[in-house]
């Protein structure tokens, strides 16, 4: 699939996933977007990711959050 069709459908899928008028329509739409959004991932090797979709991974000894993604360094 073209890249520019893949982010199309993305969006497409959250946008009915915030319009949707029931849970079971939205999870629905959310599920098919973070599909679209793996998928994005996967052809952009790495380069396009959507952090904030992610289920968030928790260290339990201190229930802080921790990145799965480096954050940008200021010599970059």
């Amino acid at each position: 699939m073209d890249l520019n069709y893949v982010f199309l459908r993305q969006q497409v899928e959250r946008t009915r996933a915030n319009a949707s008028a029931n849970n079971a329509a939205r999870e629905a739409h959310e599920e098919m977007a973070r599909q679209y959004e793996l998928e994005i991932e996967r052809q952009s090797g790495g380069r396009i990711a959507f952090p904030e979709h992610r289920p968030a991974i928790v260290d339990l000894g201190t229930d802080e959050l921790i990145s799965e993604l480096p954050t940008p360094s200021a010599s970059s």
